[in-house]
């Protein structure tokens, strides 16, 4: 099971009871010292005959009410969330997630990310109840109300104007923080590699509310509040040495409120602006470096969201241009590679019928000669071969599908589509044969034995697409043709190249062929006619011959 330690009940109970019961009693706290302590200084008549405790019993009864009608709402909210998340957190083994149950973590990540605008809401909604049942009381109860008839609007005002935004907002981004952690903590990387379906809120959006919040209304209230004082004066209804005495205190208490709220604001937002913006610069880091597997968790449906988003499909599409280039490679050319990767959809690696040439090359009595030589020198012997034809057959597109000891299979055709793909099998033959000699020469000079190589030629319809399992394929192709080009390659004497019919009738007027032959190759029902190509005619000039001693082996198609 996955994080057996954190459990789902946990995050739910510290998301909404710590911070959001929290900063609803904080914040009706600091309405109450404002109201039944600050206030009735200005003017004893705004106290009548009922106490502080009476007071402070008015004030907990009027929230209390609010949060009788909020709280019920709040459980109706989080309780069908806590058991999903129990249920699709809890049971989804960790080492292993099928597609459906990346999905159902993907709904439960959404949920979650909701959570704080819904509890934001009946924050503001609760804040609201308060100011109403205060601004009613009077008319209801005046008996039991503790302050003069019209200072109930003024509370109201308060409450509606002041507290209802600071703690709504403070809730909404405390527990939009919270929740981002330990969403991260809580689910997969897997279930967070895109934006989640929650409410938009952009960050512009978010930096307009904060800025309103710690930038105009404290300077509003401050304002006000020394404005209306100085117009009671005015108006006879206080005195000056009351209104010096009491306003530097609220004053001060306002400021140091204001500027609490705005510093423990101020740094949540911050991090949860900063934090994926670091993790992101980190995880761009590892990628310079060369590490693909690395992602970033997207837990806002922002614009920060967003470039997580795109950093991680710009991630795994590059793993997917690895991937492919891992697979081929090896075996075909770097230009060939790079107009694969280009082009619209890439390369088609599922199965499809193709009609191909394969070339088989294979070295003549190697067992024997690597019987008298010492394994290094066996090993040098065959690199220097290998790595000699395997730069002609790229230079002429062709796929190498694997090297088979002192052997190689070798496609054209596949997986890019090359028209003349007989043409390039011939040519790419002849260019070989025409290597050996200088491989000769110099294996010679290093004390090595000269080499003799048969290459056998067929064309024809195969299964081409990627073979193997999860854990280990390849590039490679299915089909008859195969066998018999290996067939054709075993009845070679000598340097010699011998071509199918298929091959001979395409290629006819090009072909130099010295002589033919007919041979019972096993698999087949009858037997074929094979033919010894020692050159091609030059399509540019028909007195020319490309012949596998001369100059013009390496004509370029």
């Amino acid at each position: 099971m996955i994080y057996d330690r954190l459990q789902p009940a946990v995050i739910l109970v510290k998301a909404t009871a710590a911070i959001n019961i929290a900063a609803n009693l904080l914040g009706a706290a600091l309405s109450f010292v404002f109201f039944c302590v600050l206030e009735p200084r200005l003017n004893s008549s705004l106290c009548l005959d009922l106490g502080f405790a009476d007071r402070a019993a008015v004030f907990i009864a009027v929230f209390a009410f609010a949060m009788s009608i909020v709280g019920p709402i709040n459980l109706r909210l989080i309780m069908p969330l806590y058991r999903q998340v129990k249920r699709s957190v809890g049971t989804i083994p960790a080492d292993g997630y099928n597609s459906s149950d990346l999905e159902e973590l993907r709904r439960v990540a959404g949920k979650l990310l909701r959570l704080p605008v819904k509890l934001a809401g009946t924050t503001l909604a609760g804040w609201c109840i308060a100011a109403i049942t205060v601004s009613v009381v009077p008319h209801v109860a005046p008996e039991l109300f503790p302050w003069p008839h019209h200072s109930s609007h003024k509370i109201s005002a308060w409450l509606l104007l002041v507290g209802a935004p600071t703690t709504t907002i403070w809730v909404y981004f405390a527990e939009d923080r919270w929740l981002k952690l330990k969403i991260t903590e809580l689910l997969p990387i897997e279930a967070l590699l895109s934006v989640p379906s929650s409410y938009r809120f952009g960050t512009l959006f978010k930096l307009l509310g904060v800025f309103l919040l710690i930038g105009i209304l404290p300077g509003v209230v401050i304002s006000h509040v020394t404005l209306h004082n100085i117009h009671e004066i005015q108006a006879g209804r206080q005195s000056v040495d009351s209104f010096l005495n009491a306003v530097p205190a609220m004053i001060g208490f306002l400021l140091a409120t204001f500027t609490v709220v705005a510093i423990g604001l101020s740094i949540v937002v911050a991090k949860g602006l900063s934090f994926p913006l670091r993790h992101l610069e980190s995880a761009m880091g590892a990628v310079g470096s060369g590490d693909l597997d690395v992602l970033v968790p997207v837990v806002s449906n922002d614009e920060i969201g967003e470039v997580g988003q795109g950093f991680n499909r710009m991630v795994q599409d590059q793993k997917a241009l690895e991937s492919i280039k891992d697979t081929f490679g090896r075996y075909l050319s770097r230009e060939v590679v790079a107009e694969i990767l280009k082009s619209p959809g890439g390369t088609e690696l599922t199965g499809e019928m193709r009609e191909i040439t394969i070339l088989v090359a294979d070295l003549r009595g190697f067992t024997g000669i690597a019987e008298t030589l010492e394994p290094a020198k066996v090993l040098q012997l065959i690199n220097r071969f290998l790595q000699k034809m395997t730069d002609i057959i790229m230079k002429h597109r062709g796929t190498i599908d694997e090297f088979t000891g002192d052997g190689i299979l070798v496609f054209f055709g596949a997986p890019r589509v090359l028209p003349d793909h007989s043409l390039r099998a011939v040519v790419c033959a002849l260019e070989m044969q025409s290597a050996m000699r200088e491989l000769n020469i110099e294996n010679l000079r290093l004390g090595f034995p000269e080499l003799q190589m048969g290459i056998g030629i067929n064309s024809g319809e195969l299964i081409v697409g990627n073979i193997g399992s999860e854990k280990r394929k390849k590039y490679g192709a299915v089909g008859s043709a195969i066998n018999i080009a290996f067939r054709i390659e075993a009845e070679t004497r000598g340097a010699e190249i011998l071509v199918s019919p298929s091959v001979q009738d395409e290629l006819e007027s090009l072909l130099v062929s010295d002589n033919s032959r007919e041979v019972s190759l096993k698999g087949l029902e009858r037997s074929i006619t094979l033919f010894q190509v020692s050159g091609m005619i030059d399509p540019l000039d028909d007195s020319k011959k490309a012949t596998v001693n001369g100059e013009r082996t390496n004509i370029a198609i």
